[in-house]
């Protein structure tokens, strides 16, 4: 970066969560000015705001006072809806970097928009939790042009410790979608084998030890497991209906044979679909851990 203060380009920033309210503190503590928009709470919003952020009252204000875009909503659907808003405030040496774990369809399609008005997108969802956030130790898997690849890393190095691009648009995406996978099915797969445990008196303490000690060991494993040992099912803070929007943007990626592995992510996909139909949306994914007291 090598920039003082005073050449920083201005952020505006739309997303103020867990993660993003973390990200969005990291920017602001690299010196950049910073204009928020407020989610329905205020929560987050306050105490940026206090510190000497700014606050706008629609996307397309933010827009227009910032330099570069960082948006980390829930998830595509909010992201088109976004576009709609800003495309007018948007043109050149105006940069749209979306952190939220979205539909790289989606992102391709926002990308096409953005581009026609002379500004430039990127998506750079990140892996990592609320605890990686407020340390700035996420790592952001990004999908851009080759030529934008430093701009964006400038900005999203602020609250990453790894930062890798995996092509053009729809890539970062792509590949958050993957790893998500991976990290969601392993939840599941962890809720079938300690509730099996449960079920055949099998010690959950000494089955964890044994896992954290070999091949089964993970950062799943550890941040859900982990504190449930103790009674705290919501170690991994992350919602069902989250992870059920994840693995349904997968199924969506493999739909039509267009990778292998669709049966299995359809399943995967299928049993948090159930959990979020039977009402259990808002339980942090851990709650899976605690099925026979949690009503599953």
């Amino acid at each position: 970066m090598g920039q003082s203060p005073s050449d920083k380009r201005k952020i505006g920033f739309i997303g103020l969560g867990m993660m993003g309210a973390s990200m969005a503190r990291c920017l602001m503590n690299a010196g950049y000015p910073l204009t928020l928009l407020a989610n329905k709470s205020r929560q987050r919003i306050e105490p940026l705001l206090r510190d000497g952020a700014a606050e706008a009252t629609t996307p397309a204000a933010l827009a227009a006072v910032s330099d570069v875009i960082v948006t980390c909503v829930p998830e595509a659907t909010a992201v088109t809806e976004l576009a709609d808003q800003l495309m007018p405030a948007l043109g050149p040496d105006k940069f749209w970097i979306d952190t939220t774990t979205s539909d790289p369809s989606v992102s391709a399609e926002v990308a096409t928009r953005v581009k026609a008005t002379g500004a430039a997108f990127a998506d750079a969802p990140v892996t990592g939790g609320p605890p990686q956030a407020e340390r700035g130790e996420l790592a952001s898997l990004v999908g851009c042009a080759v030529e934008d690849f430093s701009a964006v890393e400038a900005v999203v190095g602020n609250y990453s410790k790894v930062v890798r691009r995996f092509g053009d648009v729809g890539a970062g995406h792509t590949a958050k979608l993957l790893n998500n996978l991976v990290s969601q099915g392993t939840m599941i797969l962890l809720a079938e084998a300690f509730g099996a445990a449960r079920h055949l008196g099998v010690d959950w303490a000494a089955l964890y030890d044994v896992m954290m000690a070999g091949a089964a060991r993970s950062g799943t494993l550890e941040k859900a497991v982990g504190p449930a040992l103790s009674g705290d099912f919501d170690g991994s803070r992350f919602t069902i209906a989250n992870a059920e929007k994840d693995l349904r943007y997968v199924s969506k990626l493999f739909a039509g044979g267009a990778a292998p592995g669709a049966d299995i992510a359809n399943a995967l996909h299928d049993r948090l679909a159930g959990h979020v139909a039977s009402g259990h949306g808002q339980r942090f994914v851990s709650r899976m851990l605690d099925a026979d007291s949690s009503g599953f």
